[in-house]
């Protein structure tokens, strides 16, 4: 995630990006489908574990490749996006600082994209992802995590998501980080 208008250069986004694509059929099972793009996609992954408001998800296929994830709501319950996140093991930025993990955050279609989406862990810096891809299932935003980062979500209490839907407006919605630093290390 950026930090406001600050670019991501840091990060070696190749390497991540290798190792994101091979969660990529994992990742798109995330994203708020409809009934019977969900079903296809239940068929493809088990859910091993709840920790707190986090599930730890595994490829059916693969049992060793696994996520965790939390659905996000709009106010009135329904379901607007899916926030993600996978640790990657042995990834080094170019000056050879650990990326621990990756997150992904997938937005309903008709999201507008320019201003991308906005992360504000309780009181910090809120951090801004770009988005990669609209696919059917959603518009994605995936990056690789510092470790700044992945240690304000173990510590926070609530990750703030900003990001504008056509005809809506800006959206925010709660993501509770109630069992977080559990289920990240479960992975």
């Amino acid at each position: 995630m950026q930090n406001g208008q600050e670019p991501l250069t840091h990060f070696v986004r190749h390497t991540a990006a290798a190792v994101l694509v091979g969660a990529a059929a994992l990742f798109a099972t995330v994203a708020p489908q409809p009934a019977s793009a969900q079903d296809k996609g239940q068929e493809n992954e088990v859910v091993k574990a709840t920790y707190g408001d986090w599930e730890l998800v595994c490829s059916a296929a693969k049992a060793d490749e696994c996520l965790i994830r939390q659905v996000g709501k709009t106010a009135d319950g329904n379901k607007i996006m899916v926030m993600a996140v996978r640790k990657l093991d042995g990834v080094k930025t170019k000056d050879g600082k650990p990326v621990p993990g990756a997150i992904q955050i997938t937005t309903p279609l008709g999201t507008i994209l320019r201003p991308g989406v906005q992360v504000k862990i309780d009181a910090n810096e809120p951090r801004t992802g770009l988005f990669e891809i609209c696919v059917p299932a959603g518009c994605v935003v995936r990056d690789a995590m510092s470790e700044e980062f992945l240690a304000n979500l173990k510590a926070g209490k609530v990750a703030k998501v900003t990001f504008g839907v056509l005809r809506q407006g800006e959206v925010n919605v709660d993501i509770s980080l109630k069992g977080f630093t559990k289920a990240f290390g479960s992975l």
